[in-house]
């Protein structure tokens, strides 16, 4: 039975223009620009009596010795070849490797074979089946998501982040984008129906 997970935002492959590497250039260490809200937005929706590790490789690193049983991975196009090498090394090491986020979501065919379980889409609505399954032990190799309402959308786990070391925060407000930009995924897919959070979901996460 596995309830433990560690759950990694995996460095980038090059700078970008709120990455790190930009940072330092500025004299700003061991900072990152914009809290990662993947990682406490899936950690709030893992079930409670599960023990929950997060890691942004941004800041610090992997820990390959975690004792978790479940290794949970996101990505960028940008992140792919680190979250291949780092689900090659936890599946070495004998854990399950759950990978999901936006490139799996766009490009399942690439990461199909570099995880044991793929996640495709938005988690809200299938979460408790994941997660159930997994406890159990009859897991699929794959699960796809759809447009949540995001009225159903967990306050995320800031208390599982190291605290002090993001110079802004997030709260995510709604999803979908109703633009064509040329360089952007986006609506690919979140849709191009923008999906908003209720008022009173905002004001919490603010409170948080």
């Amino acid at each position: 039975m596995r309830t433990s997970i560690y759950l990694i935002n995996p460095r980038e492959q090059y700078p970008y223009y709120h990455g790190t590497d930009v940072l330092r250039a500025w004299g700003i260490s061991n900072r990152i620009a914009i809290a990662d809200l993947t990682m406490p937005t899936v950690a709030a929706m893992v079930p409670s009596h599960w023990n929950i590790t997060l890691c942004d490789e941004r800041i610090e690193p992997v820990d390959f010795d975690t004792t978790a049983e479940v290794i949970g991975l996101t990505g960028k196009s940008s992140q792919r070849q680190r979250v291949v090498e780092l689900a090659a090394e936890f599946r070495r090491r004998g854990k399950l490797v759950v990978i999901g986020g936006p490139y799996a979501s766009l490009c399942p065919h690439d990461m199909r074979e570099h995880a044991d379980i793929l996640v495709r889409g938005e988690l809200e609505e299938i979460a408790a089946e994941i997660f159930a399954e997994i406890e159990a032990g009859n897991w699929k190799p794959e699960y796809e998501g759809g447009k949540p309402d995001l009225s159903t959308s967990p306050i995320p786990r800031w208390d599982l982040t190291r605290r002090g070391v993001a110079l802004l925060g997030q709260v995510q407000t709604s999803r979908g984008c109703p633009f064509e930009c040329d360089f952007c995924d986006v609506i690919q897919y979140l849709g191009r129906k923008q999906r908003w959070k209720e008022p009173d979901q905002v004001v919490a996460e603010l409170e948080v």
